[in-house]
């Protein structure tokens, strides 16, 4: 659980939000809309506990799930899909799909069976879905 009370934020010594009063439950789902720099993610980081509010009490009952949407923390060398299937754990699955795939096109005798396989834990997953 998560509660706000008369929360600011700032980006420097500009405000962005202020007078911020909310109470989110175990188990809602928020998101925040709003124009470009109107403070959507500073809310979301000090909703976080990765920076404090300009003014106000955040409290919170349990430490939040958090994804950051900022692409400069993310290590830029893997893809969305990736991220997906490591979440799913379907990587390893996918990896096993590629290089059947490859091997079928070089030909090898054993690459139908092992594609089968890596397909069925695929589909057994929920890779489809």
């Amino acid at each position: 659980m998560i509660t706000l009370r008369d929360v600011a934020v700032r980006a420097g010594a500009r405000p962005l939000l202020t007078g911020v009063t909310a109470h989110v439950s175990p188990g809602d789902r928020i998101g925040l809309v709003g124009r470009n720099g109107a403070g959507k993610s500073t809310l979301l980081r000090a909703l976080a506990g990765l920076v404090p509010p300009a003014a106000g009490t955040i409290t919170r009952t349990a430490p939040p799930r958090y994804l950051p949407q900022d692409p400069a923390a993310a290590d830029p060398s893997r893809t969305v899909t990736d991220r997906i299937l490591s979440a799913r754990r379907l990587d390893e699955t996918v990896r096993a799909l590629r290089a059947a795939e490859t091997a079928l096109a070089a030909g090898d005798p054993g690459a139908p069976d092992r594609y089968a396989r890596a397909e069925a834990e695929f589909v057994a997953r929920g890779g489809y879905a």
